[in-house]
């Protein structure tokens, strides 16, 4: 009898728990990990390790395409990959072309151009980074931003068959294209050796594989938004996308394959430490409802 009152008991103090403790927990498990990291291990998923592949395959002075598609809504997500897997492409050497088809993102190119590109993002002795370290790259030298152009899927077709047209010979920063060494040989989105596409949503990724990638066999890897990873998983099972990295989580597994952490490793500790007290939530409320309904049926019976 003891113990059903202080079930009872319990339940009743349960029942008046207030939920913005659970606000305040959640805040917690937000702001805690980012100061006092946690490092939990993050294990890469099949889909990651693909897209990191094909990457780590290429040979020095390969040209690479990347497509910067997204706004600064996206950079949470976006911004840890695009990172990682610049420092893949330059510690291999590869020539990179940057092309964007939102309106909104070359200040953001630009800026991250400076901070990634014109600088290394892994110098020797660097703390936490064990492996081939990069180099400052040279503009229009070792990369080239051709910069943006209205027209979102017809931007795509134009690339596809003349890039050179579609830009007027020119770079963003006026030079001549046929002035750039490395760009002798480019002449469409075939002639590069990989596309990476950094997608935040349409037109992007999808656009590019539904458009231009089986008509002109065009290799591609994609790193999205966690929400439109459903829509390009489908593509990664064909095989048009040859790897795919999923939001902050795939970005984080990209760090560990990169072997150089940063913001998504941290935001992969505060995604499990908040799953844990959304899952710690769940049970509790769902306790407090099944035994709320035990003893009130148990009332019920005894009236």
């Amino acid at each position: 009898m003891s113990a059903s009152k202080n079930v009872t008991g319990w339940l009743g103090v349960l029942e008046r728990f207030d939920r913005r403790w659970i606000f305040l927990l959640m805040g917690l498990a937000v702001v805690v990990p980012l100061y006092f990291p946690i490092g939990l291990p993050v294990k890469p998923s099949s889909m990651t390790r693909a897209a990191y592949a094909p990457v780590e395959e290429l040979k020095a002075g390969d040209v690479v395409l990347v497509s910067m598609d997204l706004d600064p809504s996206a950079t949470p997500e976006l911004e840890p990959y695009y990172r990682s897997v610049i420092l893949q492409l330059k510690r291999k050497d590869v020539k990179i072309v940057f092309v964007t088809l939102w309106y909104a993102a070359p200040p953001l190119i630009e800026r991250w151009m400076r901070e990634t590109m014109d600088v290394p993002i892994a110098a020797a002795g660097t703390a936490g980074y064990s492996g081939r370290p990069d180099r400052a790259y040279v503009r229009n030298v070792d990369y080239a931003y051709l910069g943006f152009r209205e027209g979102k899927q017809n931007v795509m077709f134009a690339m596809a068959a003349d890039i050179r047209k579609l830009f007027n010979g020119r770079t963003e920063d006026g030079t001549k294209i046929d002035n750039i060494s490395f760009m002798k040989d480019i002449n469409r989105l075939g002639d590069f050796r990989l596309m990476v596409l950094v997608s935040a949503g349409a037109p992007g990724a999808k656009e590019y594989v539904q458009y231009v990638q089986a008509q002109y066999s065009l290799r591609m890897v994609a790193a999205t938004t966690a929400v439109s990873t459903t829509d390009l998983a489908p593509y990664y099972q064909s095989g048009q996308l040859l790897g795919l990295v999923a939001g902050l989580s795939g970005a984080a597994e990209y760090e560990v394959l990169v072997g150089k952490t940063g913001t998504a490793t941290q935001g992969a500790d505060v995604l499990n430490v908040g799953h844990g007290v959304v899952i710690i939530a769940i049970l509790l409320g769902n306790t407090i409802y099944f035994l709320g309904r035990r003893r009130r049926r148990q009332q019920e019976a005894m009236a």
